[in-house]
């Protein structure tokens, strides 16, 4: 799609698509903004407080439609959110006092993993259409009886009477991502020879029962759709097979909108696509699907402005747009924009560190946003602050950054030095590697922040313990970053006759003369070394990348971006090995053109000395990001974020 006019959009006069209501069976809602269904844990399995307050958090921020994230009606998987009793009937009456005052509609969006579920006790195997092995888990399934379908079915049927006896708006059912409803339409994972099996009619049975017992148990005035998508593998359901499903449960008369994704657990990294795919990449395989209704439509595809979202239903490519991680990183995106400030609206990365790398950890976060799932904890903590002092951050990388402006936001005067002559931290350079640039928007954003919230930002000015005394600093924020080890290139094993950093191969236009074959020694275990051998083998090098580790970037696998960047490689004219594991002390030298060695540690401090030159002794001290311990963005954000709340 065009994305010209992404983020130009001055208020509701310029968006006339996006703003517009629509009604779906009887149900008006108020603007075609959607935030789709997406696993949080927040709740640990419940609608809870914390939850509850989440999803409010973005009612009041103008959205129109919510539907909330997939909800397991079956023990034989767990879920994210268990609706396994009537004891959620209370939970959703909860959740609809909070959200209804705000005008946003809530669905229900009903699901089962199948064989990627996790199954509770007595179950000992997730139930699918053929005993298949998880891609997921690697765990082979139990192939359901048809006694067990006929259970499943009353399951999805008994949660949707319960979620319209709790208030909700509508009911979603989940056929799509590879799940349970997929695997029985997919011939890749269903190998049944009984009557839901063999012919797309028999494979499509399933999710023909589920949807007419669920529109049985809710009634024909309640609004009830269908999620569907081709799942990205050349064997799987391709989009026109989609199109077949759509019209199969219309001619049925059993939905009344139909939301379309891609990409399955066999492609997760298509699912929720990093910053490395452009806006709309979902699209070219939505189109066919929505082309094949005229019911109203969703889309999705790392859509973060109003503006795109006009764009799309401006040229009839859907009736709504889901916007899930643009509301995560900025609640407020739909009022902001209407005021006329999109400008200030926390632009979502698209890169996953928060959201799914803290999903994997147990709980979504946000990398730009810390205070996703913490809104009930924080509702006082950026009030003014009771004695506002005098606040000096050294170092204007992301984490220095927000914790300057969250100090300003509490009424402290703040100073921010930064030795270099741009904010920005190493974010300036990593945005330079191919299909990154959008990580450099967390920090254009800050930077603007820091204007609009009063920070005095001192460029090029170096900071030493009599200097700080010398500012008045009631207290000092150390946020100078990480550096490699003074060590790194003696010690990396490897000949070579050039060495390069990361930072100097981000910045390079062209190969170096004379580099014919690179050796990228990764000790982290991040996306550079994956940007640095990207670059190189783009021109045409190749590049031998080892790692002590047991895989390639194990500190970013939650993010969806290891597998579509070795693709890119794969086809690129320079060839890429991988070494793990590797040993520098305990194999023989590798010879190349040139060495890289990815490693950071905390650079020196000025904490101690500082304290210590204090007239008074009491200069507060506070250590933040990499100069505390080398992390990531979301790391960097999140320990910025604290201390500016703390002090």
């Amino acid at each position: 799609m065009n994305t010209s006019t992404a983020g130009t959009g001055t208020g509701a006069a310029s968006l006339q698509y996006a703003l517009s209501p629509i009604t779906i069976n009887g149900l008006t809602i108020k603007n075609r903004v959607v935030r789709t269904a997406h696993g949080t844990n927040i709740g640990q399995g419940r609608m809870n407080d914390d939850l509850i307050a989440y999803h409010a958090a973005r009612g009041r921020g103008g959205v129109g439609l919510t539907i909330v994230e997939a909800a397991s009606v079956h023990p034989t998987d767990t879920g994210t959110l268990r609706l396994h009793d009537d004891s959620c009937i209370a939970d959703f009456r909860r959740l609809m006092d909070a959200v209804e005052p705000t005008g946003m509609r809530v669905f229900a969006q009903l699901n089962h993993l199948g064989h990627d579920g996790a199954p509770m006790a007595p179950y000992d195997k997730p139930w699918s259409a053929s005993a298949v092995k998880s891609p997921g888990y690697g765990w082979t399934a139990h192939e359901m009886t048809i006694d067990e379908i006929e259970e499943m079915v009353a399951c999805f049927a008994r949660v949707a009477g319960w979620a319209r006896e709790g208030g909700l708006h509508g009911i979603e059912v989940h056929a799509a991502h590879g799940y349970l409803l997929q695997q029985f339409m997919s011939p890749v994972t269903n190998l049944r020879t009984d009557r839901y099996g063999g012919s797309f009619e028999n494979r499509l049975r399933l999710t023909m029962e589920v949807l007419t017992a669920v529109r049985s148990a809710v009634g024909s005035d309640f609004v009830v759709g269908i999620r569907t998508g081709a799942d990205a593998t050349e064997e799987g359901l391709q989009p026109d097979d989609c199109a077949d499903v759509v019209r199969a449960v219309v001619d049925a008369g059993l939905i009344d909108y139909v939301n379309v994704t891609y990409g399955s657990c066999r492609r997760p990294y298509k699912i929720i696509g990093a910053m490395h795919e452009p806006t709309g990449y979902e699209l070219p395989t939505s189109e066919p699907v929505t082309k094949a209704t005229e019911l109203p439509t969703i889309v999705t595809g790392r859509f973060r402005t109003l503006a795109e979202i006009d764009e799309v239903i401006a040229d009839g490519l859907a009736d709504m747009v889901g916007m899930t991680r643009a509301h995560i990183a900025d609640p407020d995106i739909v009022v902001k924009t209407m005021a006329g400030r999109a400008h200030e609206v926390r632009p979502c990365l698209g890169c996953n560190q928060g959201c799914l790398g803290g999903f994997a950890l147990g709980r979504m976060a946000c990398t730009v946003n810390a205070d996703v799932g913490f809104e009930v904890d924080r509702v006082d903590a950026y009030a003014p602050a009771a004695h506002p002092r005098v606040v000096l951050v050294v170092g204007g990388g992301p984490s220095g950054m927000e914790a300057a402006r969250v100090a300003a936001l509490r009424g402290h005067r703040v100073v921010l030095c930064e030795a270099s002559d741009s904010l920005g931290g190493n974010i300036r350079w990593s945005r330079l590697f191919d299909g990154r640039s959008p990580i450099g928007d967390s920090v254009d954003w800050l930077a603007a922040e820091l204007v609009r919230r009063g920070v005095e930002v001192q460029l090029g000015t170096r900071i030493d313990a009599e200097t700080a005394t010398a500012i008045g600093a009631d207290v000092v924020v150390i946020a100078t970053g990480g550096r490699p080890p003074e060590d790194a290139v003696s010690t990396a094993g490897v000949q070579a006759a050039q060495a390069f950093t990361s930072i100097e191969v981000a910045r390079m236009t062209k190969c170096p003369d004379g580099v014919r074959r690179v050796a990228v020694v990764d000790r982290f275990g991040a996306y550079e070394a994956i940007g640095v051998a990207e670059r190189f083998v783009g021109w045409g090098v190749d590049v031998e990348l080892l790692t002590p580790h047991k895989m390639v970037g194990p500190r970013i696998m939650a993010e969806q971006v290891v597998t579509p960047a070795m693709n890119r490689m794969g086809s690129a004219p320079g060839r890429l090995t991988v070494r793990t594991g590797w040993d520098a002390a305990a194999g023989e030298s590798v010879v190349a053109d040139a060495v890289v060695v990815i490693d950071r540690v905390a650079a020196p401090l000025l904490g101690a000395d500082a304290a210590a030159h204090s007239p008074t002794g009491d200069i507060e001290i506070h250590v933040v990001g990499d100069a505390a311990e080398p992390g990531n963005l979301w790391a960097a954000i999140r320990t910025g974020n604290a201390v500016g709340r703390a002090i």
